[in-house]
């Protein structure tokens, strides 16, 4: 991409209004537009406010419509009750938006933790689908 101050050199020394001049004109005001300041911070919100809904509404279809397992004998004797593995998407969802909400507020947008709460929210809506279509087999 091109420096602000070529386009702007590029602008004033040209007499006449060549299309490849507007072009590199329009294109850098489309990229002050798309990476200010303000854009970014409303693409941040609208996707951490949206993984919000989108995790609250998983969870608690989650929890009201999840039916725990009997545990497996291990021939060891070592047995983990189901309540903790249906505990840790909602916990990894809540610990992953409540951290990238915190960056944000100190001024730090990590899109890294929305990524990693958007997987959380993927495999959980992923294991509620299956589940709810297999256990109808």
């Amino acid at each position: 991409m091109l420096n602000r101050e070529i386009l702007h050199d590029l602008a004033s020394t040209s007499d006449t209004c060549e299309p490849e001049v507007i072009a590199l004109e329009s294109e850098a005001r489309l990229e002050n537009i798309l990476f200010s300041e303000l854009f970014t911070s409303v693409c941040y919100w609208s996707v951490a406010i949206l993984l919000a809904i989108v995790g609250t509404g998983l969870v608690y279809w989650h929890l009201t419509h999840h039916t725990f397992a009997e545990p497996v004998n291990d021939p060891f004797g070592v047995t983990t009750p189901p309540w903790l593995f249906a505990a840790l998407p909602p916990i990894g969802i809540a610990a992953s938006l409540g951290h990238a909400t915190w960056r944000a507020v100190q001024g730090q947008r990590a899109w890294k933790t929305l990524a990693t709460a958007a997987g959380f929210i993927a495999v959980m809506g992923v294991t509620t689908l299956l589940d709810t279509h297999l256990a109808a087999l």
